[in-house]
């Protein structure tokens, strides 16, 4: 059974055992903290600073490359039982760039246990917690090299809203949104 857990201490070993597979494997690492941990040693790997992101970001503290896109975000763990598979982002209060750029969810799904429909079943389980808070309108974006997110996307029934070319990587992003019907 999938479940999103927030980041703790006692998830480290886990979490370096993820970050060493995706390093051997290589790109892309998803969401930004896997991005970062993935371009250093593991050995050198700083935990205690995970949890510190993890915890500024839920607080809306976030690094100043993030502050135009989205005012907080929540950072969970993907478990199936008792394994960690891989990490997601929800980003909460975007901004018209976030908007434009990165949407509301990231998504990364461990080499090991990719095609195996963790990503679709982590996404849905992360636009629900965004309709627990009240959002009525979710956007998902990717990059237009980017082949897994559109049969995702394509399967939860999001509409095609347009696409920018980014001004930071200068690669094409798609963006997709989606009306939730809220519960009365």
């Amino acid at each position: 059974m999938i479940k999103l857990v927030k980041p703790r201490i006692e998830h480290k070993n886990k979490y370096k055992e993820m970050i060493k597979e995706w390093q051997e494997y290589g790109g892309p690492y998803v969401p930004c903290i896997i991005d970062y941990d993935c371009n250093n040693p593991v050995e050198e790997l700083d935990y205690d600073a995970v949890l510190k992101v993890v915890d500024e970001y839920s607080k809306g503290n976030v690094y100043d490359y993030d502050v135009d896109y989205f005012e907080s975000s929540d950072f969970y763990f993907i478990f199936d039982e008792e394994e960690l598979i891989g990490m997601g982002e929800i980003r909460h209060n975007l901004k018209p760039l976030g908007i434009k750029t990165i949407g509301h969810i990231a998504c990364g799904i461990r080499p090991s246990k990719r095609q195996k429909g963790y990503a679709l079943k982590s996404t849905e389980i992360m636009i629900e917690k965004l309709k627990e808070d009240g959002i009525d309108e979710v956007v998902l974006c990717h990059y237009s090299e980017n082949n897994i997110s559109p049969k995702i996307i394509g399967k939860l029934n999001f509409q095609f809203r347009d696409s920018v070319i980014s001004e930071v990587s200068k690669k094409e992003i798609k963006c997709y949104t989606k009306k939730l019907e809220m519960k009365k």
